[in-house]
């Protein structure tokens, strides 16, 4: 269940799920969470609390997504024991580490990579290597989740 930023918990009826995530569906509007260009985006708890797990139903072939609020929402029917289940957790934790040190943000709309804004629209990104479906792996922010999948 998501925490509210005084650390009580959310009613997860009320959270919106919004983040890289693996599968098609659409995003909800996290740009009230977004970083500032110029700092950082910092959880309330720091990286050490941050990837509390939730189990929800997610919109179409999503597994899993990272959340601009530092969680990690999973689809219930993903067995987190499996091989896949332990990938896509460590997958989903890059993206956290990505959106902490400033190099990620996201919503519906646009991902910001590196301070630089690009759209998404219609399950595409006009990223930095060229337009490209949402999860695709040449975007360089998936490449390094792809990448901290096969660590240890």
């Amino acid at each position: 269940m998501p925490w509210k930023a005084d650390g009580s918990r959310k009613d997860p009826a009320l959270y919106k799920k919004s983040g890289f995530k693996m599968g098609s569906a659409p995003r909800y509007d996290a740009s009230s969470n977004a970083r500032k260009p110029n700092k950082p985006f910092k959880f309330v708890r720091g990286m050490k609390e941050v990837g509390e797990i939730n189990r929800i139903p997610l919109e179409g072939d999503t597994v899993a997504e990272a959340n601009m609020d530092g969680t990690i929402s999973v689809d219930p029917n993903l067995d987190l024991n499996s091989a896949f289940g332990k990938k896509t957790i460590k997958h989903e934790k890059e993206h956290l580490k990505q959106i902490e040190s400033g190099k990620a943000a996201y919503d519906d709309n646009w991902v910001m990579w590196e301070g630089k804004l690009y759209i998404r629209q219609n399950g595409m990104i006009d990223g930095p290597a060229g337009k490209l479906p949402e999860g695709h792996p040449d975007h360089p922010w998936e490449q390094e989740a792809i990448n901290a999948e096969k660590k240890k």
